[in-house]
């Protein structure tokens, strides 16, 4: 059942192109589908909403926990060549995962009255019933990603992404029309746009299924190295005692939107700062609509490395190759520099002209706000990439005490920061980036400790960094030598225009000073599809 493996590099690349389509995808999901129910405040819109919670929670599991769990587990004991394990370990997390899940569906069927009530939104019954047979389906969806990541085959995680985002689309938005066009009270659109998600999830399942039973057609016999399978008792064992933690480090890190909810209004209210409720909540919709849309952006690349990193790492400390441990650790952690101080450098120069791209309200305070997110990129990304490299390790339980402490330091960072008048707002950003750089400096020791060593810093951070301040340069001499230029000419398209031309000179200046300052050289290009290629247009050495 094996295959010729991508490199963590191709299979991170795989990821992230599918995590761009299905961001693009749930853009053109998100805006036609409030249109047609009748926007944000309607109450359609609010059932979809509620019962749309239940998936996205589903998705943690379905994305993080249980695959990231499985993945290592496989890929370790395909390190070793015991592929009689690989096999029983993917029977033991069906048998374990797949009937709780329909266990899940089902209570989520029956009680459907009952949850809709515990979230305060009686009308949202049908809705939630429409969600309920999902949660089977990540189930299903879990092993088989969980299997392919571990042999370092990134596509059909990417391509069953992709399908679960074409379901909400097309079946999602069709049947959400034709429950309007029928004139269906407002429960019932709202179940009929929810059932599109439920759709997308059962397609998404059943290609899994087609692809499982291709790959067995297709596989060619594998020799097996080693006879050696643990029972069953202690495969189930050791996959709960990893996919749990995982699940709740990674659910940790949505505690900070959580903190935030529950403590911005509140302080923001308080008489050190004197905001009425309409001010409040007008400031938190242009944080969170805002500056934290686009401050999620940079994530979901890096999330993307640390899915493919995480079974790369596990794989090679099975085999006791250490040699390609450090190699990868070093890779990643230049590559998730690369992608994210540039990014953060934007947010710090551009936030406010970015948001006028596509805003037209709020773009100011929301400016000033990105603007400090900026600084807490990179740190977000980093965490994302620690935590998955100490689960390679088998140390699970570092990234959960680290984020422990990031939450509580983001909660007394709100509460402080927001209570300050000169600050308000501005507090949640800034406690935001502490949180984060104390959570990836925490991670980043204990890695160093676990490895006995850390990349060097030159390549690994200091080529990186001197790019993205000449690319900072050039973007605010470019920038400001355009905005005098079309002075005589002002207006939203002349501002749009410049900010894309200043974009576009950005990311060329970028990408000759990283050639420049050899911060990727023909080590780097091999790894990608067509490296050979491009390294030699490159005339990289």
């Amino acid at each position: 059942m094996q295959r010729k493996k991508q490199n963590f590099i191709q299979g991170a690349v795989i990821l992230m192109i599918a995590s761009l389509v299905v961001k693009v995808i749930g853009a053109f999901f998100q805006i036609p589908l409030q249109n047609l129910i009748g926007g944000e405040s309607s109450p359609a819109f609010g059932l979809f909403s509620a019962a749309y919670r239940i998936y996205t929670a589903m998705l943690v599991i379905s994305t993080v926990g249980l695959p990231a769990a499985l993945s290592k587990m496989v890929a370790e004991a395909t390190a070793c060549g015991r592929e009689r394990e690989v096999r029983r370990i993917v029977r033991v997390a069906a048998g374990i995962f797949v009937p709780v899940g329909a266990l899940a569906t089902v209570v989520l069927l029956c009680g459907a009255d009952t949850f809709a009530g515990w979230i305060k939104n009686p009308d949202a019954e049908l809705a939630v019933m429409a969600i309920a047979p999902s949660v089977l389906m990540v189930s299903i969806l879990s092993v088989f990603r969980g299997y392919y990541q571990g042999r370092s085959n990134m596509v059909p995680t990417a391509v069953s992404q992709v399908i679960e985002a074409m379901g909400k689309l097309f079946v999602g938005l069709g049947l959400a029309w034709y429950a309007v066009q029928q004139g269906m009270n407002e429960p019932q659109t709202a179940a009929m746009a929810v059932l599109g998600v439920t759709i997308g999830e059962v397609v998404a399942a059943a290609y899994m299924l087609v692809q499982a039973a291709a790959t067995r057609r297709r596989a060619e016999r594998v020799r097996v190295l080693n006879d050696a399978v643990r029972p069953t008792g202690q495969l189930a064992k050791t996959l709960l005692s990893l996919s749990i933690p995982i699940t709740i480090s990674s659910a940790v890190m949505s505690l900070t939107d959580l903190i935030d909810v529950a403590l911005i209004s509140a302080r923001l209210q308080s008489p050190a700062v004197g905001m009425t409720a309409e001010q409040a909540t007008t400031a938190y919709g242009i944080y969170t609509g805002n500056a934290v849309n686009f401050f999620n952006l940079p994530q979901t690349l890096i999330t993307a490395l640390a899915v493919s990193v995480l079974p790369t790492i596990a794989s090679a400390r099975a085999a006791q190759n250490f040699t390609k441990v450090s190699r990868t650790l070093a890779t990643t952690l230049r590559l998730t520099m690369i992608i994210t101080l540039p990014a953060g450098a934007g947010f710090l120069l551009l936030s406010g002209p970015i948001l006028r791209l596509f805003y037209s309200e709020g773009t100011e305070l929301g400016g000033q706000l990105m603007a400090l997110l900026g600084f807490a990129v990179p740190a977000v990304a980093l965490v994302a990439i620690t935590n998955a490299v100490l689960q390679a390790f088998g140390r699970i339980d570092l990234p959960l005490i680290s984020m422990f402490l990031g939450a509580l330091v983001k909660i007394f960072g709100d509460y402080y920061l927001i209570g300050i008048p000169e600050l308000n707002i501005a507090g949640a950003p800034i406690s935001t980036a502490v949180c984060y750089w104390l959570i990836a400096l925490i991670n980043l020791f204990h890695i160093s400790r676990l490895s006995h060593s850390l990349p060097p810093i030159g390549k690994t951070v200091g080529r990186p960094l001197a790019a993205t301040v000449g690319m900072g340069a050039a973007t605010y001499i470019c920038h400001t030598v355009l905005l005098r230029v079309t002075a005589a000419a002002p207006g939203a398209a002349a501002d749009k225009l410049v900010t894309l031309v200043v974009i576009a000179v950005a990311v060329a200046v970028y990408g000759v000073l990283l050639l420049m300052l050899h911060a990727v050289d023909r080590e780097d290009m091999l790894l990608l599809p067509k490296g050979e290629k491009i390294a030699d247009i490159l005339h990289l050495k």
